[in-house]
C-alpha cells in the first residue's frame, strides 16, 4: 500500500475510535447532570451548556500551541497526545461527584485533546493535493461514523450499567485509537527541513492574511456555533416527546446515531463533490438544507418527525467542514500545516464554546426549542456569507 494511504487508513480508523469513545457518554450529559443532583430541566440544560462549552474555551487557547508544536516535532505525536489525553479525561469523568468537577474535567479535555484537528493536520501533511477533498471528507465521515455507533451503544450501556460505565468504555476506545496511530501511521517527519535557514514557515499573521483562509475559518466557526446551539436541549426535547419511556438513553442515542450515520455517508460524497463542482456550491446547498432541517426540529411533535429532521440535518452539515478544511489545505504551505489547522481550530472552536452556553441560556429562558430557530438563522447567515464572499472561479472554492 502507498505510504500515505496506509497512514490515512490508520488515522481514519483511529478517529472513528476516538469519536466513538467521546460519544459513548457525552451526548447524555444533561441526564448525567441530573444524576449529580440538578433536578430542574431548565437548570439541566443550562448546566449542560456550561459543561459542553467549557472544553471549547481551553481548546481555543491550546489548539494553536499544539499546532506550532506539530510543525516543530511532527503531527503524529500530536495525534497520540490527543488520544491518550482523551483516555485520561474520560476516566476522570467517570469518577466525578459534582457538576463543578465535571466542568473541570471538560476544561482539561479542551486543553489535552482535539483529536480531529490533530488527525486532519496529519492526513493533510501526507496526502496529495488532488485527493484533499476526498480524504478530508473521509476524515469528517470518521467523525460521523463514531458519532453513529457511540450514542447508540452508549445509550444501551448507560441504561444497563449507568453513565459512569459509558465513560470508562469510551476511555478504552480512545486508548485503542492512540495505539493504532502510534503503530499504524508513518509521517516521515524531518525537523531539519522545517528549520532550514533558507526557508521560513509562515507566521500566524501570514496565515491569517492568506486569501481564503480567514473565510474558511469563519465558515468553520459558524458551523460549530450553529451545530452546538441545540446540544444542551436536544436530549430534553426527546424526553418531552416520549416522557413515559424507561429507555430514554437508548432512544436519544438512536436518534443521534441515525443523523450521524446519514452524515457518515454524506461527508465523503460531498467532499468528493467539492473537488469536482467546487466548495462554494456545496457549502451554499448544505447551509440552506440545514436551515430547513432546523426549522423542522422546532415543529416536530413526534419521534418520526424528529427522526426525519435530524437525518436531513446530518446529511447537510456533513459537507461543510470538509469543504472548509480542503480550502485551507489548498492555500497553506506544507511547512505550516499544523500551525494553520491549529489556528483555524482555535478560532472556530470558539463557536463550540459559545454555542452550548448560548443554547443552554435560550433553552432556559425562551423554551427548549428556541435554539433550533437560532440554528436556522445561523445557517442562513452562513449561506449569504458564502454567496457574497466566494466569488473566485478557482477550483478550491
Amino acid at each position: 500500500m502507498i505510504a500515505w494511504k496506509k497512514t490515512f487508513a490508520s488515522a481514519f480508523v483511529a478517529q472513528v475510535f476516538s469519536i466513538l469513545g467521546f460519544s459513548f457518554a457525552l451526548p447524555f450529559l444533561p441526564f448525567f447532570i441530573a444524576d449529580l443532583g440538578v433536578e430542574d430541566k431548565g437548570e439541566q440544560a443550562y448546566w449542560a451548556g456550561i459543561t459542553l462549552a467549557s472544553a471549547g474555551l481551553t481548546f481555543a487557547i491550546f489548539a494553536p500551541i499544539w499546532g506550532v508544536l506539530a510543525d516543530r516535532y511532527g503531527r503524529k505525536i500530536m495525534v497520540c497526545r490527543s488520544m491518550f489525553g482523551g483516555t485520561a479525561v474520560l476516566l476522570l469523568m467517570s469518577m466525578v461527584q459534582t457538576v463543578g468537577q465535571l466542568v473541570a474535567c471538560r476544561l482539561a479535555q479542551g486543553a489535552l485533546t482535539g483529536t480531529m484537528a490533530a488527525s486532519v493536520a496529519l492526513v493533510a501533511s501526507v496526502v496529495p493535493q488532488k485527493r484533499s477533498g476526498l480524504t478530508l471528507g473521509m476524515m469528517q465521515a470518521a467523525v460521523y461514523i463514531g458519532a453513529t455507533i457511540g450514542p447508540f451503544f452508549g445509550g444501551i450501556v448507560a441504561d444497563a450499567f449507568g453513565y459512569r460505565a459509558s465513560f470508562r468504555a469510551g476511555a478504552l476506545l480512545c486508548l485503542l485509537g492512540g495505539l493504532l496511530v502510534q503503530f499504524g501511521t508513518n509521517e516521515n517527519f524531518v525537523r531539519e527541513e522545517v528549520e532550514n535557514e533558507n526557508s521560513r514557515a509562515s507566521s500566524f499573521k501570514d496565515i491569517l492574511l492568506l486569501k481564503g483562509f480567514f473565510l474558511a475559518v469563519t465558515i468553520k466557526f459558524g458551523v460549530h456555533l450553529s451545530n452546538t446551539l441545540i446540544n444542551p436541549s436536544f436530549p430534553l426535547v426527546i424526553k418531552d416527546i416520549v416522557p413515559a419511556s424507561v429507555n430514554i438513553n437508548s432512544i436519544a442515542g438512536t436518534v443521534m446515531a441515525t443523523a450521524a450515520l446519514a452524515g457518515a455517508f454524506s461527508a465523503a460524497f460531498l467532499g468528493h463533490a467539492g473537488d469536482r463542482i467546487g466548495k462554494r456550491r456545496v457549502l451554499v446547498g448544505c447551509c440552506l438544507i440545514a436551515c430547513l432541517a432546523s426549522v423542522g426540529h422546532f415543529f416536530a411533535r413526534n419521534l418520526n418527525h424528529l427522526f426525519a429532521a435530524r437525518i436531513l440535518f446530518g446529511l447537510a452539515v456533513a459537507g461543510m467542514l470538509p469543504a472548509a478544511n480542503a480550502m485551507i489545505h489548498a492555500v497553506i504551505d506544507a511547512r505550516s500545516i499544523g500551525k494553520a489547522y491549529g489556528l483555524a481550530t482555535s478560532i472556530s472552536v470558539v463557536g463550540i464554546a459559545v454555542g452550548p452556553f448560548l443554547g443552554g441560556y435560550l433553552a432556559k429562558n425562551a423554551g427548549l426549542r428556541m435554539p433550533f430557530l437560532a440554528t436556522a438563522a445561523m445557517q442562513v447567515l452562513l449561506a449569504v456569507m458564502v454567496l457574497v464572499c466566494f466569488r473566485s472561479k478557482r477550483r478550491f472554492v
